[in-house]
């Protein structure tokens, strides 16, 4: 197994893009994943902007696994919207040409899989079927994360929606952290089943609480009624990720695994403490596993 941890640049998502890749590189990653939103990698940025990025991320020694973008999101959309959305994500293929980026995440949406019907399903994946033969043009992969309030909620249902879509360049995101939410497992089951479609991996950690007050605390609808969680830095929450990292050996997966950990920063100096801990984390989970 050969995994390069990499830093979702969400988390220092108050600095610069420039700042965020030094940084990262600086704490000791191998991969920067860009938020593909302000104040990072937005879609208005000039190819002349990304270039320059793409030449600092050579010399800093830092590959780009993955560009998370935030498009997608069909089935609540009208016509017209989602042709948009397919011209924003274009701009987003060219900027994964020039980043040497061989991975999008582009997102079929929700509703959740608990309340979707099949008109949604059947909507939001003819358009992502047409997002990839965009994408198969640039030689891409796009990628779907597993991710609670969508229809590919659990591995099922992202079964099913990847089915629907019937394309050789979907892949999935493997995300332990959402499908600890929805009290899907994130373990070793997972990952086999996922199989061959298993292209990317994001770790985060996250906690039931009683109090929906506390810091950085969020509320979601689950099979066991209204809940409430908050983030949490990696093993100071509920999601035990170390099932996962000895499935990852087992398959032989070879790839980055993406720290994206959403704890609120209140202080100066926050964000990269946070991201040096997910990494020390992050660093042990790949050396246990081995």
């Amino acid at each position: 197994m050969t995994i390069q941890p990499a830093l979702f640049s969400k988390v220092l998502r108050d600095r610069s893009l420039e700042e965020a890749a030094e940084l990262t590189a600086e704490i000791g990653y191998d991969g920067f994943e860009p938020m593909c939103r302000e104040p990072h990698l937005d879609v208005d940025r000039t190819t002349d902007e990304v270039t320059a990025l793409g030449e600092r991320l050579d010399d800093l020694g830092l590959e780009v696994p993955c560009l998370a973008t935030y498009t997608g999101n069909y089935a609540e959309k009208s016509e017209s919207e989602c042709e948009a959305e397919l011209e924003e994500l274009e701009t987003f293929f060219e900027f994964a040409r020039i980043l040497d980026c061989d991975v999008v995440r582009h997102d079929p949406g929700g509703p959740s899989i608990r309340t979707a019907t099949d008109d949604d399903i059947e909507r939001a994946s003819a358009w992502y079927a047409r997002a990839a033969d965009r994408a198969a043009e640039y030689g891409l992969t796009l990628v779907i994360e597993i991710h609670a309030r969508r229809l590919c909620e659990t591995v099922a249902s992202t079964e099913r929606v990847l089915e629907a879509i019937d394309r050789e360049n979907v892949g999935v995101i493997h995300d332990a952290g959402n499908m600890f939410l929805v009290g899907e497992d994130f373990g070793a089951d997972s990952v086999r089943r996922l199989g061959d479609d298993l292209v990317h991996v994001h770790v985060k950690d996250e906690r039931r609480v009683d109090d929906p007050d506390a810091a950085g605390a969020f509320q979601l609808e689950t099979d066991d009624g209204l809940e409430t969680f908050q983030p949490r830095r990696l093993g100071e929450g509920a999601v035990d990720h170390a099932p996962l990292f000895d499935a990852l050996a087992e398959s032989g997966y070879d790839g980055s695994v993406t720290a994206e950990c959403h704890v609120p920063q209140n202080e100066p100096g926050d964000d990269v403490a946070v991201a040096a801990h997910e990494l020390e984390q992050l660093t042990q989970l790949i050396t246990d596993a081995n």
